[in-house]
């Protein structure tokens, strides 16, 4: 199977598991750096395998801030780091009975930001439909499932109060690399996913692009 097909696949088998509880593999999406939280003037900061990410403080949108992805309704927005960029719905991937079968797992919207046609990175939103859901015992659970199938976690942190975290796993024969990025605000999960090379066998340019992207992710 093409490869970049069969990450698709794993990655809307992963947010399915989300909402309904099976059991399937996490998609593999790094410096092995240790991870680290301050806060500074309300912004708590979190070090990706790419580099420090500011969380909680998104970047002012108006009318000529053409690179951001912004969706009011639904809370969350995510820039592209230049024209090179494409950011577009990930409901163009899906037919009318994949979209329905989402929907009913409390699926509400996606976006891929790819460079090229490679999807490297998909942002999707889902109702979470489980009561007292909890985001580190889901990511926890994540890690488990994804050790139990050699495959090495890099880091893991989890803010105290349970509304973000953002771990990084890669297979043992370091042939791929992912990332999370997620937050939970009003019984809503936000998921951003890297899938790609490690941050270790990219050039600089693309460590540069693939930080600014990650660090672009907020919730509004």
């Amino acid at each position: 199977m093409e490869i970049k097909k069969e990450r698709q696949i794993i990655r809307w088998a992963l947010i399915l598991s989300i909402v309904s509880g099976t059991s399937y593999l996490v998609v593999l999406f790094s410096d092995t750096s240790d991870s680290s939280k301050n806060t500074i003037l309300g912004t708590e900061i979190a070090v990706s395998g790419f580099g420090e990410i500011k969380l909680y403080n998104p970047e002012k949108v108006n009318l000529f801030s053409t690179n951001t992805y912004q969706d009011t309704n639904l809370g969350f927005q995510i820039s592209k780091p230049n024209n090179d960029w494409e950011i577009h719905s990930a409901l163009d991937e899906l037919n009318t009975n994949e979209l329905n079968s989402l929907k009913t797992k409390g699926f509400l919207d996606g976006v891929f930001v790819e460079q090229d046609h490679d999807r490297r990175f998909m942002l999707t939103i889902f109702d979470i439909q489980k009561e007292n859901f909890s985001l580190h015992e889901y990511v926890d659970n994540q890690i488990s499932l994804m050790e139990s199938q050699n495959i090495v976690l890099q880091f893991e942190q989890v803010s105290s109060e349970d509304d973000w975290a953002i771990f990084a796993v890669e297979s043992s024969d370091e042939k791929q690399y992912g990332e999370h990025l997620l937050f939970l605000k009003e019984n809503r999960l936000y998921m951003l996913q890297y899938s790609g090379d490690s941050p270790q066998s990219i050039n600089l340019e693309q460590k540069n692009d693939f930080q600014f992207i990650m660090d672009s992710f907020e919730v509004i």
